[in-house]
């Protein structure tokens, strides 16, 4: 679709001050952080969440379709016309596997299905699934490492067995004067810059993807293979491969030399733009596509004003990953945020840039819709 950039930019500016507020974003993300989302079994969970909020928006009058577990491959799929922004971000959490019987009680064996990063004890509760498609979580305790192995450790007489799944799980909070929000921000944080994107560009219009994918981790390793296969399934199914440029959206790591200014995210940063995830080992945007989003997104958009090239922070690999072997107009997209595996504390970012965030990527949808946004040489 071509259009008149300056009136579809105009209209997007407007909805996203209408539809991307503080509130609005805060009372999302709290729906889809506290509810946990074990991989491989997000879309019950959470996908169940999104759907509730489809419905509050009244999405489907735009022309909005919301099609939970999308042919069967356990990830969720939101689209409004053909040929616009792909946008992805999983909607699973760190989780693991109950490995063995208690060897004494309240202290279960688990297995990791993501990377275990957590330095010490790490809040956590249980998952329970039953035949019928519904779920449970109720027992609290926490991961834990001991000898190289990993355990459940909670009371005494919490039952556990096949099936159940630990989530790492910590409540919201938010301080309001300063926008730093704390919780199960990976990849909720995401997830929720997408939805609100997704809201604006339903309202004025502008066609997208946005695919909520359901096992970003898996089993830990280094092969980039062995992540994201939510995304490879959605791929392999997936008649939708027209989309000019697909953004991987997830969390990402500032500059060092910026950490003392964040103060642990008590201040905003920006959206995150990224040329490579985990140091080249992921996807790597084409050099001049990058510079085309750079420019586009960093130097006077009308739509967004917080987004920053970073350069020297950690950028984890997503589903960017399994993204890139479909198409190489790939770029990562994202917030800044720290411990996104309560790695030496709980999860922390930013509402501001969460919001910005949201900005960029309809910024992006618009910027491909009306062809300013150059991703054909």
């Amino acid at each position: 679709m071509r259009a008149d950039h300056p009136a579809v930019a105009a209209a997007a500016a407007r909805a996203c001050d209408e539809l991307i507020t503080f509130d609005s974003t805060l009372e999302l993300l709290a729906t889809v952080a506290n509810t946990p989302a074990p991989s491989g079994a997000s879309s019950i969970t959470r996908g169940a969440r999104v759907r509730a909020w489809f419905v509050d928006q009244d999405m489907s009058k735009q022309g909005t379709e919301l099609h939970l577990d999308y042919q069967r491959t356990g990830c969720d799929l939101l689209t409004s016309g053909t040929g616009g922004l792909r946008m992805l971000a999983h909607l699973d959490e760190v989780s693991y596997l109950v490995d063995d019987s208690w060897i004494v009680p309240g202290l279960w064996p688990i297995s990791p299905y993501c990377y275990h990063l957590a330095e010490g004890p790490a809040p956590a509760r249980v998952v329970r699934f039953h035949p019928d498609g519904t779920w449970t979580a109720a027992d609290r305790g926490e991961v834990i490492e001991e000898g190289g192995k990993h355990f459940f450790r909670c009371a005494a007489n919490v039952d556990l067995g096949p099936g159940d799944r630990i989530c790492l799980a910590s409540e919201l909070a938010c301080d309001r004067s300063t926008g730093l929000v704390t919780g199960s921000l990976d990849n909720a944080a995401g997830v929720t810059a997408a939805l609100l994107a997704a809201s604006v560009l339903a309202e004025v219009g502008v066609p997208f993807t946005l695919i909520l994918t359901d096992e970003e981790e898996g089993p830990s390793g280094a092969s980039s293979q062995t992540i994201s296969r939510g995304a490879a399934r959605y791929f392999h199914r997936s008649q939708l491969q027209d989309a000019p440029l697909t953004v991987a959206i997830d969390i990402h790591g500032v500059p060092a030399r910026d950490e003392e200014d964040v103060r642990g995210h008590a201040v905003p940063w920006g959206a995150s733009l990224a040329e490579f995830s985990s140091h080249g080992r992921g996807s790597v945007a084409p050099p001049q596509l990058y510079a085309a989003a750079r420019d586009f997104l960093c130097k006077g958009n009308s739509i967004v004003d917080g987004v920053r090239p970073n350069s020297g922070g950690y950028v984890p690999r997503s589903d960017d990953v399994v993204a890139m072997t479909h198409t190489n107009r790939v770029l990562v997209l994202g917030y800044p945020g720290a411990n996104r595996h309560f790695d030496r504390g709980l999860p922390s970012a930013n509402l501001h840039d969460l919001m910005q965030l949201a900005r960029a990527l309809v910024a992006l949808a618009v910027g491909v819709s009306t062809e300013q946004l150059a991703v054909d040489w």
